[in-house]
Protein backbone atom coordinates (compact mmCIF):
# COMPACT_ATOMS: atom_id res chain seq x y z
CA UNK A 1 0.00 0.00 0.00
CA UNK A 2 1.71 3.21 -1.16
CA UNK A 3 2.63 5.63 1.80
CA UNK A 4 2.21 8.91 2.56
CA UNK A 5 6.20 9.58 2.71
CA UNK A 6 5.57 8.29 -1.26
CA UNK A 7 3.36 11.23 -2.39
CA UNK A 8 5.08 14.76 -3.73
CA UNK A 9 5.88 17.61 -0.78
CA UNK A 10 2.40 19.38 -2.75
CA UNK A 11 -0.16 16.45 -1.75
CA UNK A 12 1.69 15.66 1.90
CA UNK A 13 0.78 19.49 2.41
CA UNK A 14 -3.02 19.64 0.81
CA UNK A 15 -3.57 16.50 3.73
CA UNK A 16 -2.91 18.09 6.27
CA UNK A 17 -5.65 19.51 8.76
CA UNK A 18 -4.98 23.38 8.13
CA UNK A 19 -6.17 22.72 4.70
CA UNK A 20 -9.68 21.36 5.98
CA UNK A 21 -9.70 24.04 8.42
CA UNK A 22 -9.70 26.69 5.11
CA UNK A 23 -13.13 25.55 4.15
CA UNK A 24 -11.91 23.78 1.09
CA UNK A 25 -14.27 22.55 -1.43
CA UNK A 26 -14.04 18.75 -2.56
CA UNK A 27 -13.69 19.36 -6.05
CA UNK A 28 -10.67 21.85 -4.97
CA UNK A 29 -9.65 19.11 -2.65
CA UNK A 30 -9.45 16.50 -5.65
CA UNK A 31 -8.22 18.57 -8.04
CA UNK A 32 -5.16 19.25 -6.03
CA UNK A 33 -4.60 15.37 -5.39
CA UNK A 34 -4.47 14.73 -9.42
CA UNK A 35 -3.28 17.99 -10.44
CA UNK A 36 0.62 16.37 -10.92
CA UNK A 37 -0.39 13.11 -12.72
CA UNK A 38 -2.62 14.77 -14.89
CA UNK A 39 0.47 17.19 -15.81
CA UNK A 40 2.61 14.08 -16.35
CA UNK A 41 -0.32 12.72 -18.67
CA UNK A 42 -0.24 16.13 -20.88
CA UNK A 43 3.44 15.74 -21.27
CA UNK A 44 2.82 12.47 -22.25
CA UNK A 45 3.01 10.43 -25.53
CA UNK A 46 0.08 7.97 -25.43
CA UNK A 47 -3.12 9.35 -25.62
CA UNK A 48 -4.48 6.13 -22.47
CA UNK A 49 -4.90 7.27 -19.12
CA UNK A 50 -2.74 5.35 -16.64
CA UNK A 51 -4.67 4.82 -13.71
CA UNK A 52 -2.08 3.26 -11.09
CA UNK A 53 -0.67 6.91 -10.40
CA UNK A 54 -4.34 8.10 -9.55
CA UNK A 55 -5.09 4.73 -7.34
CA UNK A 56 -1.98 4.78 -5.14
CA UNK A 57 -2.26 8.56 -5.03
CA UNK A 58 -5.91 8.00 -3.33
CA UNK A 59 -4.82 5.09 -1.32
CA UNK A 60 -2.64 7.48 0.21
CA UNK A 61 -5.45 9.92 0.55
CA UNK A 62 -7.05 7.76 2.35
CA UNK A 63 -4.89 6.46 4.78
CA UNK A 64 -3.93 10.02 5.34
CA UNK A 65 -7.44 11.19 6.06
CA UNK A 66 -7.91 8.40 8.17
CA UNK A 67 -5.16 9.06 10.73
CA UNK A 68 -6.90 12.72 10.55
CA UNK A 69 -10.01 11.42 11.19
CA UNK A 70 -9.01 10.03 14.32
CA UNK A 71 -6.86 12.44 15.71
CA UNK A 72 -10.04 15.04 15.00
CA UNK A 73 -12.00 11.87 17.15
CA UNK A 74 -9.94 12.15 19.85
CA UNK A 75 -9.39 15.80 20.17
CA UNK A 76 -13.04 16.00 20.56
CA UNK A 77 -13.21 13.58 23.11
CA UNK A 78 -11.09 15.25 24.92
CA UNK A 79 -12.67 18.69 24.42
CA UNK A 80 -16.17 17.21 25.58
CA UNK A 81 -14.11 15.72 28.66
CA UNK A 82 -12.56 19.08 29.66
CA UNK A 83 -15.78 20.84 28.67
CA UNK A 84 -17.78 18.46 31.48
CA UNK A 85 -15.27 18.81 33.64
CA UNK A 86 -14.98 22.43 33.49
CA UNK A 87 -18.83 22.55 33.75
CA UNK A 88 -18.74 20.75 37.04
CA UNK A 89 -16.59 22.57 38.42
CA UNK A 90 -18.38 26.02 37.38
CA UNK A 91 -21.46 24.51 39.18
CA UNK A 92 -19.48 24.08 42.27
CA UNK A 93 -18.17 27.21 42.42
CA UNK A 94 -21.37 29.05 41.77
CA UNK A 95 -23.14 26.91 44.52
CA UNK A 96 -20.31 28.03 46.34
CA UNK A 97 -20.62 31.59 45.81
CA UNK A 98 -24.49 31.72 46.01
CA UNK A 99 -23.86 30.23 49.78
CA UNK A 100 -21.85 32.86 50.33
CA UNK A 101 -23.55 35.50 48.63
CA UNK A 102 -26.47 34.29 51.01
CA UNK A 103 -24.44 34.50 54.44
CA UNK A 104 -23.37 37.83 53.54
CA UNK A 105 -26.71 39.11 52.77
CA UNK A 106 -27.83 37.67 56.13
CA UNK A 107 -24.30 39.02 58.02
CA UNK A 108 -25.37 42.70 56.25
CA UNK A 109 -29.19 42.71 57.72
CA UNK A 110 -27.79 41.50 60.87
CA UNK A 111 -25.78 44.79 60.79
CA UNK A 112 -27.51 46.30 59.41
CA UNK A 113 -30.26 45.95 62.25
CA UNK A 114 -26.95 46.47 65.31
CA UNK A 115 -26.78 50.26 63.45
CA UNK A 116 -30.36 50.76 63.67
CA UNK A 117 -30.09 49.91 67.43
CA UNK A 118 -26.69 51.77 67.76
CA UNK A 119 -28.17 55.03 66.09
CA UNK A 120 -31.29 54.68 68.19
CA UNK A 121 -29.34 54.20 71.32
CA UNK A 122 -27.24 57.26 70.19
CA UNK A 123 -30.11 59.53 69.31
CA UNK A 124 -31.48 58.76 72.76
CA UNK A 125 -27.74 59.43 74.39
CA UNK A 126 -27.54 62.65 71.97
CA UNK A 127 -31.00 63.72 73.36
CA UNK A 128 -29.95 63.04 77.03
CA UNK A 129 -26.24 64.97 76.23
CA UNK A 130 -28.58 68.73 74.41
CA UNK A 131 -31.89 67.89 77.54
CA UNK A 132 -28.65 68.26 79.90
CA UNK A 133 -26.78 70.89 78.27
CA UNK A 134 -30.04 73.19 77.79
CA UNK A 135 -30.54 72.61 81.80
CA UNK A 136 -26.86 73.50 81.98
CA UNK A 137 -27.32 76.78 80.25
CA UNK A 138 -30.42 78.08 81.80
CA UNK A 139 -29.29 77.51 85.32
CA UNK A 140 -26.01 79.11 84.33
CA UNK A 141 -28.87 81.98 82.78
CA UNK A 142 -31.02 81.77 86.05
CA UNK A 143 -28.01 82.27 87.76
CA UNK A 144 -26.97 85.02 85.95
CA UNK A 145 -30.29 86.76 85.94
CA UNK A 146 -30.02 86.51 90.04
CA UNK A 147 -27.04 87.99 90.12
CA UNK A 148 -28.06 91.06 88.05
CA UNK A 149 -31.25 91.22 89.79
CA UNK A 150 -29.55 91.57 93.30
CA UNK A 151 -27.29 94.24 91.80
CA UNK A 152 -30.16 96.26 90.35
CA UNK A 153 -31.59 95.33 94.43
CA UNK A 154 -28.42 96.93 95.60
CA UNK A 155 -28.43 99.87 93.19
CA UNK A 156 -24.95 98.86 91.59
CA UNK A 157 -25.50 97.28 88.16
CA UNK A 158 -22.10 97.06 86.87
CA UNK A 159 -22.56 93.60 85.48
CA UNK A 160 -25.33 94.93 83.02
CA UNK A 161 -23.45 98.34 82.82
CA UNK A 162 -20.25 96.57 81.63
CA UNK A 163 -21.63 94.87 78.90
CA UNK A 164 -23.81 97.94 77.95
CA UNK A 165 -20.39 99.59 76.91
CA UNK A 166 -18.75 96.81 75.02
CA UNK A 167 -19.05 95.32 71.55
CA UNK A 168 -22.60 94.83 69.89
CA UNK A 169 -22.92 91.79 70.74
CA UNK A 170 -22.14 93.01 74.74
CA UNK A 171 -24.80 95.28 73.90
CA UNK A 172 -27.18 92.67 72.46
CA UNK A 173 -26.63 90.37 75.73
CA UNK A 174 -27.15 93.79 77.81
CA UNK A 175 -30.96 94.22 76.19
CA UNK A 176 -31.79 90.63 76.51
CA UNK A 177 -30.88 90.37 80.29
CA UNK A 178 -32.45 93.84 80.92
CA UNK A 179 -35.67 92.53 79.16
CA UNK A 180 -35.52 89.84 81.08
CA UNK A 181 -34.99 91.70 84.56
CA UNK A 182 -37.84 94.08 83.85
CA UNK A 183 -40.20 90.73 83.42
CA UNK A 184 -38.50 89.09 86.34
CA UNK A 185 -39.44 92.70 88.11
CA UNK A 186 -42.77 93.13 87.52
CA UNK A 187 -43.44 89.68 88.88
CA UNK A 188 -41.74 89.61 92.86
CA UNK A 189 -43.42 91.34 94.94
CA UNK A 190 -42.82 89.20 98.05
CA UNK A 191 -39.37 90.12 99.18
CA UNK A 192 -37.84 93.07 100.72
CA UNK A 193 -37.08 95.96 98.85
CA UNK A 194 -38.80 94.74 95.53
CA UNK A 195 -40.17 98.15 94.48
CA UNK A 196 -36.51 99.92 94.46
CA UNK A 197 -35.46 97.01 92.70
CA UNK A 198 -38.12 97.30 89.93
CA UNK A 199 -37.91 101.40 89.95
CA UNK A 200 -33.98 100.60 89.33
CA UNK A 201 -34.42 98.10 86.32
CA UNK A 202 -37.07 100.51 84.46
CA UNK A 203 -35.09 103.42 84.93
CA UNK A 204 -31.85 101.73 83.54
CA UNK A 205 -34.35 100.26 80.66
CA UNK A 206 -35.62 103.54 79.42
CA UNK A 207 -31.01 104.69 79.47
CA UNK A 208 -30.11 101.68 77.73
CA UNK A 209 -32.93 101.93 75.39
CA UNK A 210 -32.51 106.08 74.97
CA UNK A 211 -28.71 105.01 74.24
CA UNK A 212 -29.09 103.10 71.65
CA UNK A 213 -31.40 105.12 70.08
CA UNK A 214 -29.11 107.79 70.26
CA UNK A 215 -26.06 105.56 68.88
CA UNK A 216 -28.83 104.67 65.80
CA UNK A 217 -29.67 108.38 64.96
CA UNK A 218 -25.36 108.91 64.97
CA UNK A 219 -25.12 106.21 62.88
CA UNK A 220 -27.52 107.23 60.67
CA UNK A 221 -26.37 110.71 60.20
CA UNK A 222 -22.62 109.30 59.40
CA UNK A 223 -24.38 106.67 56.91
CA UNK A 224 -22.96 103.84 58.85
CA UNK A 225 -25.45 101.33 58.10
CA UNK A 226 -23.56 98.11 59.97
CA UNK A 227 -23.79 100.16 63.05
CA UNK A 228 -27.59 101.00 61.91
CA UNK A 229 -28.60 97.26 61.35
CA UNK A 230 -26.43 96.47 64.69
CA UNK A 231 -28.75 98.86 66.51
CA UNK A 232 -31.42 97.77 64.97
CA UNK A 233 -31.55 94.22 65.86
CA UNK A 234 -30.66 95.14 69.42
CA UNK A 235 -33.47 96.99 69.97
CA UNK A 236 -35.45 94.49 68.36
CA UNK A 237 -34.83 92.10 70.99
CA UNK A 238 -35.08 94.52 73.53
CA UNK A 239 -38.64 95.75 72.56
CA UNK A 240 -39.89 94.19 69.14
CA UNK A 241 -38.04 97.23 67.73
CA UNK A 242 -40.96 99.77 68.18
CA UNK A 243 -38.95 102.49 69.14
CA UNK A 244 -36.15 102.80 66.28
CA UNK A 245 -38.75 102.06 63.85
CA UNK A 246 -40.50 105.50 65.27
CA UNK A 247 -37.00 107.70 65.46
CA UNK A 248 -36.15 106.34 61.87
CA UNK A 249 -39.58 107.81 60.67
CA UNK A 250 -40.24 110.35 62.97
CA UNK A 251 -36.67 112.13 63.01
CA UNK A 252 -36.37 111.69 59.37
CA UNK A 253 -35.26 114.86 57.71
CA UNK A 254 -37.75 114.75 54.61
CA UNK A 255 -40.49 114.84 57.20
CA UNK A 256 -39.03 117.87 59.44
CA UNK A 257 -38.27 120.05 56.61
CA UNK A 258 -41.42 119.43 54.81
CA UNK A 259 -43.09 120.58 57.84
CA UNK A 260 -41.93 123.35 58.35
CA UNK A 261 -42.35 124.16 54.17
CA UNK A 262 -46.18 123.07 54.12
CA UNK A 263 -46.53 125.50 57.31
CA UNK A 264 -44.15 128.79 55.56
CA UNK A 265 -45.78 127.85 51.88
CA UNK A 266 -47.81 130.23 50.13
CA UNK A 267 -50.17 129.83 47.16
CA UNK A 268 -50.27 133.00 46.07
CA UNK A 269 -49.69 132.18 41.72
CA UNK A 270 -52.25 134.12 40.14
CA UNK A 271 -52.18 133.11 36.65
CA UNK A 272 -52.66 129.18 38.35
CA UNK A 273 -55.83 130.12 39.80
CA UNK A 274 -57.43 132.17 37.11
CA UNK A 275 -56.76 129.56 34.83
CA UNK A 276 -58.31 126.96 37.14
CA UNK A 277 -61.96 129.60 37.53
CA UNK A 278 -61.37 129.79 33.15
CA UNK A 279 -64.36 126.95 32.31
CA UNK A 280 -63.07 127.77 28.75
CA UNK A 281 -59.21 126.67 29.49
CA UNK A 282 -59.21 122.60 28.36
CA UNK A 283 -56.44 121.91 30.30
CA UNK A 284 -56.28 123.29 33.83
CA UNK A 285 -52.29 123.41 35.57
CA UNK A 286 -52.13 121.88 38.81
CA UNK A 287 -50.06 123.32 41.42
CA UNK A 288 -46.16 123.46 40.99
CA UNK A 289 -44.94 123.11 44.32
CA UNK A 290 -47.01 120.00 44.79
CA UNK A 291 -46.22 118.66 41.93
CA UNK A 292 -42.46 119.18 43.05
CA UNK A 293 -43.38 117.28 46.52
CA UNK A 294 -44.79 113.97 44.90
CA UNK A 295 -42.06 113.80 42.83
CA UNK A 296 -39.44 114.37 45.87
CA UNK A 297 -41.72 111.57 47.65
CA UNK A 298 -41.16 109.02 44.79
CA UNK A 299 -36.78 110.08 45.34
CA UNK A 300 -37.27 109.30 49.11
CA UNK A 301 -38.84 106.31 48.96
CA UNK A 302 -36.30 104.86 46.39
CA UNK A 303 -33.36 105.89 48.52
CA UNK A 304 -34.62 104.91 51.71
CA UNK A 305 -36.30 101.29 50.66
CA UNK A 306 -32.83 100.17 49.95
CA UNK A 307 -31.47 101.96 53.40
CA UNK A 308 -34.87 100.19 55.33
CA UNK A 309 -34.40 96.61 53.79
CA UNK A 310 -30.55 96.81 54.22
CA UNK A 311 -30.97 97.63 58.28
CA UNK A 312 -33.98 96.45 59.67
CA UNK A 313 -35.14 92.81 59.86
CA UNK A 314 -38.56 93.22 58.94
CA UNK A 315 -38.08 96.16 56.47
CA UNK A 316 -42.12 95.76 55.49
CA UNK A 317 -43.20 96.95 58.71
CA UNK A 318 -40.75 99.86 58.50
CA UNK A 319 -42.07 100.71 55.07
CA UNK A 320 -45.74 100.86 56.31
CA UNK A 321 -45.32 103.24 59.38
CA UNK A 322 -43.02 105.40 56.82
CA UNK A 323 -45.86 105.75 54.17
CA UNK A 324 -48.49 105.77 56.50
CA UNK A 325 -46.82 108.55 57.57
CA UNK A 326 -45.84 110.25 53.99
CA UNK A 327 -49.80 110.34 53.40
CA UNK A 328 -51.27 111.05 56.95
CA UNK A 329 -48.99 114.08 57.86
CA UNK A 330 -47.34 115.19 54.13
CA UNK A 331 -49.61 114.57 51.39
CA UNK A 332 -52.71 115.39 53.20
CA UNK A 333 -51.44 118.74 54.36
CA UNK A 334 -50.75 120.10 51.12
CA UNK A 335 -53.33 118.37 49.36
CA UNK A 336 -55.66 120.49 52.35
CA UNK A 337 -54.31 123.78 51.86
CA UNK A 338 -54.12 124.09 47.91
CA UNK A 339 -58.12 122.67 48.33
CA UNK A 340 -58.81 125.03 50.98
CA UNK A 341 -57.31 127.74 48.69
CA UNK A 342 -58.89 126.88 45.61
CA UNK A 343 -62.38 126.69 47.80
CA UNK A 344 -61.80 130.24 48.89
CA UNK A 345 -62.13 131.24 45.21
CA UNK A 346 -64.42 129.31 43.10
CA UNK A 347 -66.12 126.02 43.40
CA UNK A 348 -64.66 125.08 39.83
CA UNK A 349 -61.27 125.85 40.89
CA UNK A 350 -61.78 123.71 43.77
CA UNK A 351 -63.09 120.54 41.95
CA UNK A 352 -60.46 121.41 39.29
CA UNK A 353 -57.77 121.36 41.80
CA UNK A 354 -59.58 118.28 43.09
CA UNK A 355 -59.28 116.22 40.11
CA UNK A 356 -55.68 117.20 39.69
CA UNK A 357 -54.80 116.06 42.95
CA UNK A 358 -56.65 112.61 43.03
CA UNK A 359 -55.07 111.94 39.12
CA UNK A 360 -51.41 113.22 40.36
CA UNK A 361 -51.43 110.98 43.59
CA UNK A 362 -52.57 107.97 41.64
CA UNK A 363 -50.00 108.49 39.62
CA UNK A 364 -47.53 108.44 43.13
CA UNK A 365 -49.05 105.24 44.20
CA UNK A 366 -48.18 102.92 41.13
CA UNK A 367 -45.41 104.44 41.06
CA UNK A 368 -44.32 103.69 44.88
CA UNK A 369 -46.03 100.16 43.78
CA UNK A 370 -43.40 99.67 41.33
CA UNK A 371 -40.46 100.81 43.22
CA UNK A 372 -41.47 98.58 46.24
CA UNK A 373 -42.83 95.52 44.33
CA UNK A 374 -39.58 93.80 42.92
CA UNK A 375 -37.99 92.92 46.87
CA UNK A 376 -40.20 94.54 49.51
CA UNK A 377 -43.73 93.62 48.41
CA UNK A 378 -43.83 90.02 48.00
CA UNK A 379 -47.35 89.31 49.42
CA UNK A 380 -48.95 92.75 48.24
CA UNK A 381 -49.39 94.23 51.52
CA UNK A 382 -48.14 97.42 50.82
CA UNK A 383 -49.30 97.52 47.85
CA UNK A 384 -53.07 97.40 49.58
CA UNK A 385 -51.80 99.90 51.87
CA UNK A 386 -51.01 102.53 49.52
CA UNK A 387 -54.12 102.14 47.99
CA UNK A 388 -56.36 102.24 51.40
CA UNK A 389 -54.31 105.37 52.31
CA UNK A 390 -55.11 106.81 49.03
CA UNK A 391 -58.65 106.31 49.35
CA UNK A 392 -58.85 107.54 52.83
CA UNK A 393 -57.34 110.62 51.80
CA UNK A 394 -60.08 112.09 49.56
CA UNK A 395 -63.09 110.01 51.54
CA UNK A 396 -63.44 113.59 53.70
CA UNK A 397 -63.90 115.72 50.06
CA UNK A 398 -66.69 112.93 48.55
CA UNK A 399 -68.28 111.25 51.53
CA UNK A 400 -72.19 112.48 52.48
CA UNK A 401 -72.40 113.93 48.67
CA UNK A 402 -70.16 116.72 49.07
CA UNK A 403 -68.39 116.24 45.58
CA UNK A 404 -71.95 115.44 44.13
CA UNK A 405 -73.20 118.87 45.92
CA UNK A 406 -69.92 120.86 44.73
CA UNK A 407 -70.93 119.73 41.16
CA UNK A 408 -74.25 121.02 41.18
CA UNK A 409 -73.28 124.04 43.39
CA UNK A 410 -70.69 124.75 40.40
CA UNK A 411 -72.93 124.31 37.54
CA UNK A 412 -75.63 126.82 39.04
CA UNK A 413 -72.38 129.09 39.42
CA UNK A 414 -71.47 128.62 35.77
CA UNK A 415 -75.11 128.98 34.97
CA UNK A 416 -75.60 132.51 36.94
CA UNK A 417 -72.11 133.55 35.36
CA UNK A 418 -73.15 132.85 31.85
CA UNK A 419 -76.68 134.07 32.17
CA UNK A 420 -75.04 137.54 33.91
CA UNK A 421 -73.04 137.62 30.84
CA UNK A 422 -76.18 137.08 28.55
CA UNK A 423 -77.99 140.01 30.39
CA UNK A 424 -75.36 142.01 30.84
CA UNK A 425 -74.72 141.78 27.29
CA UNK A 426 -78.13 142.75 26.32
CA UNK A 427 -78.88 145.03 28.57
CA UNK A 428 -76.28 146.72 26.92
CA UNK A 429 -77.35 146.63 23.64
CA UNK A 430 -80.90 147.92 24.63
CA UNK A 431 -78.90 151.24 26.33
CA UNK A 432 -77.25 151.71 22.86
CA UNK A 433 -80.63 151.25 20.54
CA UNK A 434 -81.97 153.84 23.02
CA UNK A 435 -79.12 156.30 23.09
CA UNK A 436 -79.21 156.23 19.11
CA UNK A 437 -83.06 156.79 19.05
CA UNK A 438 -82.85 159.83 21.16
CA UNK A 439 -79.78 161.51 19.09
CA UNK A 440 -82.11 160.60 15.99
CA UNK A 441 -85.32 162.29 17.66
CA UNK A 442 -83.01 164.97 18.54
CA UNK A 443 -82.16 165.39 15.12
CA UNK A 444 -85.63 165.61 13.52
CA UNK A 445 -86.26 168.21 16.50
CA UNK A 446 -83.47 170.02 15.38
CA UNK A 447 -84.31 170.32 11.77
CA UNK A 448 -87.98 171.34 12.32
CA UNK A 449 -86.95 174.43 15.03
CA UNK A 450 -84.27 175.65 11.86
CA UNK A 451 -87.27 175.57 9.28
CA UNK A 452 -89.22 177.38 11.63
CA UNK A 453 -86.71 180.25 12.04
CA UNK A 454 -86.23 180.98 8.20
CA UNK A 455 -89.70 180.70 7.72
CA UNK A 456 -90.00 183.71 10.35
CA UNK A 457 -87.33 185.90 8.93
CA UNK A 458 -88.74 186.16 5.22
Amino acid sequence: MASLYDLDPETRELLTLETFLKQITVKEFVEGLTADHTIQESNGQGDAINPKPYIRTFEASLEALARISAELNSREQKIRQDARQADAAHQKTTAITEAQCHELTNQFADLDLLVSEVASTTTSLGEAVDLVSRQRNRAASSQFIIKCYISFLENDPTVVENMRTGSFEDQRQCAITVRQLLRISRKINNIPRAAVARENIEKYAEMVERELLKTFDKAYRSADMNSMKAVAEILTEFNGGVSVIQIFVNQHDFFIMKDKLLHESMIDDDNLWQKLCDPTCEDPPFDTATKELLDEIRMTVKKESLIIKRVFRHPDSVLRVFLQRLFAQTIQQRIELILSQAKSISTLAYLRTLQNAHSAIGSLVEDLKAILKPDLDTGGGLSMLLDQNMQDLFVPYIENRQYIDAEKRNLQELGNTMLARFNNYHMGRKAMKNHKLLNRLGTVKGRERWAKGKNTTT
